[in-house]
């Protein structure tokens, strides 16, 4: 899941389908109850003792060091590849990004118009954000906390990263740079964990309500989000080559090459839905 969190487009939730974990995922979640916070705030320890009591550590805890490692592992990865592949890198989120959204299109219970309004909202947000992201935004830590309680919920929604989310609020290169400055960027990183616990707690609640009760409108809004969202990486493959003594035939490689990029992106959800096909086939026989 950590590892399928740093890419955009790739969602932990996703993954955490295919090894068969997720509704475990979402029961050991809401045995945290935000009432335990304030329990330690007021000073009621033994209210606050027994609701931690009910929190899943036997699974929690492991799952969150293995997240963490391949958090720091894969960023450093992923960083590597923004510096110096740039645009093979991002033409592999477009395929990725533009695969996930349409398999995201058959977990939808039943298409409406309803939910096609909702997807035209979720693009054109997204377009408008990526918009001004770019500098209005900033990498202020409130901004961070913002982005962190934000990005953290698409480890309960398959289909949507927190890669993604990072990247449509413009804080995706900014988060990776934080983990290779370490320890300088310390601050940086506790603000954006802090934002990631209040965003479990507090949104995962808010997403379940709405998939449960308006599964088909929620989904088609993040799928307009992520139709909306290539903008980001478009708008890189447009960019032209700073150095004047590119030629033809190298440009046309180079073009070959991050068509190829693309295609692998598609390839790589297209394999993760495939697998996820076979362990629900498995489950209902």
């Amino acid at each position: 899941m950590g590892f399928a969190d740093v890419i955009p487009g790739v969602s932990g939730g996703t993954m955490a389908l295919i090894t068969g974990i997720y509704e475990e995922l979402i029961s050991a979640l809401e045995s945290f109850e935000p009432q335990v916070v304030l329990d330690l705030l007021r000073g009621r320890l033994e209210d606050f003792q027994n609701r931690l009591k009910k929190v899943n550590y036997s699974f929690l805890v492991p799952l969150g060091l293995g997240i963490g490692l391949a958090l720091v592992i894969g960023s450093q990865f992923v960083r590597y590849l923004l510096e110096h592949f740039p645009p093979y890198t991002y033409s592999f989120f477009f395929g990725l990004i533009l695969a996930s959204a349409g398999l995201l299109y058959f977990e939808v219970p039943k298409v409406k118009l309803s939910a096609a309004v909702t997807s035209i909202m979720g693009a054109i947000a997204a377009v408008m954000i990526i918009g001004v992201s770019s500098g209005s935004f900033g990498h202020g830590l409130p901004v961070i906390l913002a982005a962190g309680a934000i990005a953290i919920c698409a480890m309960i929604l398959p289909g949507i990263s927190g890669a993604f989310i990072l990247l449509l609020l413009g804080q995706y290169e900014y988060i990776l740079d934080s983990v290779g400055r370490l320890p300088s960027s310390l601050p940086t990183l506790l603000v954006f964990g802090l934002g990631a616990g209040l965003g479990i707690v507090a949104f995962s609640r808010v997403l379940s309500f709405a998939l449960d009760r308006w599964r088909s409108e929620t989904l088609g809004f993040l799928i307009g989000l992520m139709v909306g969202a290539l903008r980001k990486p478009f708008e890189v493959l447009l960019e032209s080559p700073s150095d004047p003594s590119i030629n033809f035939e190298w440009a046309f490689q180079s073009t070959a090459t991050v068509v190829a990029c693309g295609l692998l992106g598609v390839v790589v959800v297209i394999g993760l839905g495939f697998f996820r096909l076979r362990e629900n086939r498995e489950r209902s026989d």
